[in-house]
């Protein structure tokens, strides 16, 4: 069964703005987490360092930090940068199944797991619940079930085959690092979101030819129109005009606001709205202290390590989260 859930973005109206989750039953979910388990012992040694998705022992705080710290440093040097986000068209959806399988097998997983994945994959129906009706079942033929525990992990792998493209382009020049090191930051992923940084425009050329070559592989497609481009340093684009719509602005990645001053004040302003509108929600409920500390541990608290993770908290938003959780919990204002 699939339930669609608004990504609250667009109009309500275009199928596109919607999610499709998989509700699956018990006994599927068991055996795709124990494959799930197994693969994790692999994932490490097959997935580059640059996905910090599904991988054990890896923070999506890794790639936030990084694109924080790179945009610094072309930001303090002025040096001419293009920092690209791609966005892809439903991700999960579009993948080839064959393409998949060829991609379990290059990576040496076993017959015997891909049979698993083939009992899980092949020869299956979905039906849509929509308003409280159920559609007719119709055949599954491409991606993976969001809402399923193995999809992140096989996307991974999927994807890892993009970026290990685009790590092998001499052509897509990324940012080269200062110290002894001189490694070079091209790509950051996190599943299907992919962050680049490219030195110049021909570089923007090669990557949009090298997620065509890839499209034609494995039926993922690249929204050119929701993907965008933000440049540092001094640009002519007379001649080579870039093919992703340009960001004057700020730019949003993984929810996080980054690319100028104001970065981190806006990202903290939407997670106090947040933190505001959750809290509202359930203060019409009856709860005891102990529910009321569940909540704010397990629902308000990863709202604000989100944005942590990439910028410091402020004094001023401390003090007003402070004065939102005493609020919520003793049903009074702080004083003094």
């Amino acid at each position: 069964m699939i339930a669609l859930l608004y990504k609250h973005k667009g109009e309500r109206c275009d199928l596109k703005n919607w999610r499709p989750i998989s509700l699956l039953n018990v006994d599927y979910k068991i055996l795709a987490k124990t494959m799930v388990n197994i693969l994790k012992g692999a994932t490490g040694e097959i997935v580059h360092p640059d996905q910090t998705c599904g991988v054990p022992g890896r923070r999506v705080a890794d790639s936030l930090a990084l694109i924080r710290d790179t945009i610094q440093y072309i930001t303090d040097r002025n040096i001419r940068a293009t920092l690209v986000c791609l966005d892809q068209e439903k991700a999960f959806d579009r993948v080839s199944q064959e393409f998949m399988e060829r991609v379990r097998q290059g990576f040496g997983l076993g017959e015997r797991f891909c049979n698993y994945v083939r009992i899980m994959y092949s020869d299956i129906f979905s039906s849509v619940m929509v308003n409280g009706w159920k559609t007719d079942p119709f055949p599954i033929r491409s991606g993976v079930r969001q809402g399923c525990p193995l999809s992140p992990s096989l996307f991974v792998m999927v994807i890892e085959l993009l970026a290990e493209y685009i790590r092998k382009n001499s052509s897509i020049r990324g940012i080269s690092t200062p110290g002894d090191a001189k490694k070079e930051v091209k790509c950051m992923l996190y599943m299907d979101d992919v962050t680049l940084f490219c030195t110049d425009g021909i570089p923007v050329q090669s990557l949009l030819e090298a997620c065509k070559d890839f499209g034609k592989a494995s039926v993922a497609k690249i929204n050119v129109a929701k993907s965008q481009a933000k440049l540092f340093g001094r640009w002519d684009l007379c001649n080579k005009p870039l093919p992703f719509p340009i960001e004057a602005g700020l730019v949003k990645i993984l929810c996080i606001w980054f690319g100028g001053p104001g970065a981190a004040a806006k990202s903290w302003k939407e997670r106090l709205a947040k933190v505001k509108q959750k809290l509202g929600f359930w203060s019409l409920r009856h709860l005891s202290i102990e529910g009321k500390a569940l909540v704010l541990w397990n629902d308000v608290l990863p709202v604000l390590q989100c944005v942590t993770q990439a910028w410091p908290l402020p004094a001023n938003v401390a003090q007003a989260v402070n004065s939102m959780v005493f609020h919520f919990v003793w049903h009074s204002k702080m004083t003094g």
